[in-house]
């Protein structure tokens, strides 16, 4: 019996960088709360488990991630982020592979890694969409 798609809704997607993926870049673990991101989460912050898969094998794993602003005392400025931990399917991030971030049915977190070659990646995606 095979495992039915998972559907996310509402999600988005966008083409890692050289510095969302590999941890020589930067040590952030973050992405930019873009609009994308903000019309998903809100505006105000949490922290909550998401679970991280790599679609085309079974790399999964659950680790906390933190949606907050971090220019919070600045007056008139915000700049969202995703944080997420280091976990064992961003390891396998290079830049080039897609990301999804989005919510099923029953409002789990997902965050999907989309590695070049793999059915569904597109390389040509630059800064989140809407899917």
């Amino acid at each position: 019996m095979s495992t039915p798609p998972l559907v996310l809704n509402p999600a988005c997607i966008k083409t890692l960088s050289a510095v969302e993926a590999l941890p020589y870049r930067s040590h952030q673990h973050e992405f930019n709360g873009v609009v994308e991101l903000k019309q998903i989460f809100g505006l105000a912050g949490f922290v909550r488990t998401a679970k991280f898969s790599i679609r085309g094998t079974n790399i999964s794993t659950d680790a906390a991630v933190t949606w907050y602003d971090a220019r919070t005392a600045h007056p008139t400025r915000t700049e969202h982020r995703l944080y997420f931990q280091t976990n064992a399917v961003m390891s396998h991030a290079h830049e080039g592979a897609n990301i999804i971030v989005g919510f099923d049915e029953s409002n789990n977190l997902h965050i999907v890694l989309i590695p070049q070659g793999v059915t569904g990646h597109n390389s040509n995606i630059y800064g989140w969409q809407s899917i």
